[in-house]
C-alpha cells in the first residue's frame, strides 16, 4: 500500500508594527501641560456726561492758546473766578476727554504733530545767529598802502584822477597817496598807525536763499530800518526755556522742597523778617548783663562763710 506524502506546513505571516514607547528619564516627572492664561475682564467704557455750553466754549477756546485762565473769560466765566473756573474745569474727566479729542481733531486738520514743534524750538534754539548777519574785521584804507597812506582801489584811483583832470589841474600834481590795491578782505596789520591792527569793522547780512534748515526757523525776517536793513529773529531764550519744560529739566534741576536754604529764603521773602526762628536756649548766646543799679549775687559769699 502506497504512503502518502506528508502534508506541507503552510504558515501565515503578520507584520505589525512596533509600538513606539514613550521613554520617560528616570527620576523625572512628565511635563505638566501649561494652563491657558486667564482672560482679563474688559474694562466697562466709563460714560461721561456731555458739556455743557460753557464747559464746550472753554474747550474751544483753550485750541486758540492754551491759556486756562483766559480761555475761562472768553468762555464767559467771570474774570474774578476765571483761574478758580479753569482749574475746576480741567479736573473734570469729560472735560479733558473732550480737550484731548478736540486737539487730535486739530492735528489731524493741520497736519502738526508735537515732533513738528519740538523740532522747530530745537531748531531755534540751536541755530546760529552768524549764518543771517555777521560782523567782519578786515585792514583800513592804511594799513597797506605805502607809507601806511591813504590806499585807493583801482577803480576809484581812475575816478578820482578823471575828476582831477576834469577840474584842470595838471596831472603831475595829483597824489596818489598810498597807491591801489585796497581790499578789505585782508587782515589788519598790527603795526598800522592808523587803526593800531584794530582794523574797520562792518556788518554784512547774508543770503537767506541760501540758510540752514536752523537759520532759516531763526530768521523772523526783514525791514528797511532808520540805520539801514534790520534782521529779525525770533526768541533763542524763548525756544530754550520751552525745551526746558518739554522735558522736565527745571522740576529735575530744583527739586529744592527739603532744602533748608531755599526753605529759609521763602521764609525771608514771605514773612518780611529774618527767616530765623528763635530756640528757647541758644548755648552760642553771651551771658545777659544785669541792669546798671542792680545787685547781682556774689556766689562766693557762700563758700567764704563756710
Amino acid at each position: 500500500m502506497a504512503q502518502k506524502p506528508p502534508a506541507k506546513k503552510t504558515t501565515t505571516k503578520t507584520q505589525t508594527k512596533p509600538v513606539a514607547a514613550k521613554k520617560v528619564a528616570a527620576g523625572k516627572a512628565a511635563p505638566a501641560k501649561k494652563k491657558a492664561p486667564a482672560k482679563k475682564p474688559i474694562a466697562a467704557p466709563v460714560r461721561t456726561r456731555a458739556l455743557e455750553d460753557k464747559e464746550r466754549k472753554f474747550v474751544t477756546e483753550m485750541l486758540v492758546d492754551f491759556n486756562a485762565t483766559q480761555s475761562a473769560i472768553r468762555a464767559g466765566y467771570s474774570p474774578k473766578t476765571a483761574r478758580q473756573q479753569a482749574s475746576r474745569l480741567l479736573s473734570k474727566v469729560n472735560v479733558q476727554q473732550a480737550l484731548a479729542e478736540a486737539r487730535k481733531r486739530q492735528q489731524e486738520r493741520t497736519e502738526i504733530k508735537a515732533d513738528l514743534v519740538l523740532l522747530q524750538a530745537a531748531r531755534i534754539a540751536t541755530a546760529d545767529a552768524r549764518e543771517l548777519v555777521e560782523l567782519r574785521v578786515g585792514c583800513c584804507r592804511h594799513c597797506y598802502g605805502e607809507g601806511h597812506k591813504h590806499q585807493r582801489t583801482l577803480g576809484e584811483m581812475n575816478s578820482d584822477r578823471e575828476r582831477w583832470i576834469d577840474e584842470g589841474k595838471p596831472v603831475e600834481e595829483f597824489d596818489e597817496q598810498g597807491g591801489i590795491g585796497y581790499d578789505a578782505r585782508k587782515p589788519p596789520v598790527d603795526d598800522c598807525p592808523e587803526c593800531a591792527g584794530a582794523g574797520y569793522s562792518r556788518v554784512v547780512l547774508k543770503d537767506t536763499r541760501q540758510l540752514s534748515p536752523a537759520a532759516a526757523a531763526l530768521y523772523a525776517g526783514a525791514k528797511e530800518g532808520k540805520y539801514g536793513v534790520e534782521i529779525q529773529m525770533h526768541d533763542k531764550l524763548t525756544a530754550v526755556e520751552k525745551l526746558f519744560k518739554h522735558f522736565g529739566l527745571y522740576g529735575k534741576d530744583n527739586e529744592q522742597k527739603a532744602d533748608a536754604l531755599a526753605s529759609l529764603l521763602n521764609r525771608v521773602s514771605t514773612e518780611g523778617g529774618n527767616g530765623f526762628t528763635p530756640v528757647a536756649t541758644d548755648p552760642e548766646a553771651p551771658p545777659a548783663r544785669a541792669p546798671m543799679g542792680s545787685i547781682q549775687a556774689d556766689d562766693t559769699a557762700d563758700d567764704d562763710e563756710g
